[in-house]
């Protein structure tokens, strides 16, 4: 496992889309848990894998890369997700080239923790670089070890970012993120950060 910083240079030209030429291209899934907000990234992060040369795995197909979205509010959030990863250990082994990325609140607040209790994930990425996964899931790829990377402040604001909606006539646009109350019982603010506006 590596913990690693993007520089300034690395985009997505740097690192080409999956599969050569005349190849297909590579498949993947997003699992959302948690809240609107969850639902909203999920749309960012379909809308970067499409960007980046994947397609969205039809119902049923198992997936080249399988992308969980965590919830850490909800009640036993982590055991839905290491049940989930346990259970796509074993379809992990039997399908070449297949990567499991966890991203969201539970990976901003578990960071390593993940990869030290499900080993076989490739990718983890938190609140604030959900743009960064693209690039994650090549490094992983080449260097064949995991990719930890977790930003303690927002890189770019989620909504700017490519977008692959669920619905033809509804829309997640979030105009503020995070929160600036420190409210004892909430770990929002630990988990998103301080409150940041969109830009009009």
């Amino acid at each position: 496992m590596t913990t690693t910083l993007l520089s300034p240079c690395d985009s997505l030209a740097t690192h080409p889309a999956p599969g050569a030429p005349g190849e297909a291209a590579r498949s993947y899934q997003v699992r959302t848990y948690g809240c609107q907000m969850n639902v909203h990234d999920s749309e960012r992060l379909s809308g970067l894998l499409e960007e980046a040369g994947y397609v969205r795995a039809a119902s049923g197909e198992v997936a080249d890369v399988v992308v969980f979205n965590t919830c850490a509010v909800r009640e036993n959030a982590d055991n839905k997700l290491y049940g989930n990863l346990g259970q796509l250990a074993p379809v992990k082994a039997a399908h070449q080239g297949m990567q499991i990325a966890v991203g969201g609140c539970l990976a901003q607040k578990d960071r390593s923790e993940i990869t030290r209790r499900a080993p076989w994930v490739d990718v983890v990425f938190g609140t604030h670089n959900i743009g960064s996964l693209p690039v994650l899931l090549e490094r992983a790829r080449v260097a064949q070890e995991a990719q930890v990377e977790i930003e303690d402040f927002l890189d770019r604001f989620p909504s700017t970012l490519p977008t692959r909606r669920d619905s033809a006539y509804a829309a997640w646009v979030a105009v503020s993120v995070g929160c600036n109350n420190k409210c004892t019982f909430c770990i929002v603010p630990a988990l998103r950060g301080t409150e940041r506006d969109r830009r009009p």
